[in-house]
């Protein structure tokens, strides 16, 4: 498995936040996030830790990396953290309205997690999982870049964009309601060189040898600074959300 701590750097300075649309989504469906006790698996930095914070949720977040978790208390001292993997979530039973998967349930063993995260969860409570992903097909950047990574990193495909992840067990499970998808667009400004710092904090590039790594970034660089000369760019981005209600 990647260990993301490697890059948690990276990982903490150009990882992006997630749009304000996502959560008054949660909210229209799952209620205000206002005292709800919230458990942000997969954490990382603390991201979406952050923002469900923000929204006054009362937020543990876990993850495996402790350098990831570190960063995360840097930024808010005082965070609840736990070190550990969602699939043995180290918690009493029914303890958490809303269990959340912010860009991390594909790393989770899905069966158990499913089970793990019905434990957790009371009747009513909430399972949900997202993930953001550029969207700008159709423009000819977009395109070269993507073809760039497919042909550098095996296994990796734009179409993984599409994958349907609550439908490989939450859908099946007896705990929960069947999962809803919905789709929050919006657009991203971000600069040249914090795209290609952000990529370095992805797993398909964590793994790449050192050298193959590196004439990677120098390509993506390369590509993205000849279609944005002045070194910034407007991005199209999609937000999937899944959720499911505990019965």
């Amino acid at each position: 498995m990647v260990r993301f701590d490697r890059e948690a750097d990276a990982y903490d300075a150009a990882r992006p936040s997630y749009p304000p649309g996502l959560y008054d989504l949660l909210e229209s469906i799952v209620g205000p996030l206002a005292d709800q006790e919230v458990l942000d698996c997969g954490a990382g930095t603390g991201v979406a830790s952050r923002q469900l914070s923000d929204r006054q949720a009362a937020v543990t977040a876990l993850d495996p990396g402790v350098e990831m978790l570190r960063r995360a208390v840097a930024r808010t001292p005082g965070m609840r953290t736990v070190v550990a993997d969602a699939a043995a979530i180290p918690l009493k039973s029914s303890c958490v309205d809303l269990v959340c998967f912010a860009q991390s349930w594909h790393w989770v063993e899905q069966a158990t997690g499913a089970n793990e995260a019905a434990r957790i969860l009371p009747p009513g409570g909430w399972w949900a999982a997202w993930w953001s992903h550029a969207w700008a097909d159709g423009d000819a950047w977009f395109e070269e870049y993507w073809d760039l990574l497919e042909r550098s990193c095996p296994g990796v495909s734009r179409a993984q964009r599409n994958v349907d992840w609550a439908h490989q067990t939450v859908a099946d499970h007896e705990s929960f309601q069947p999962p809803e998808r919905h789709i929050v667009p919006w657009v991203r400004e971000v600069s040249v060189r914090s795209w290609v710092t952000e990529l370095t904090s992805h797993s398909y590039v964590i793994a790449m040898a050192p050298a193959d790594r590196h004439r990677l970034l120098i390509a993506v660089e390369g590509t993205l600074r000849r279609w944005f000369p002045d070194g910034q760019m407007l991005v199209p981005h999609q937000t999937r959300l899944w959720l499911a209600r505990r019965d």
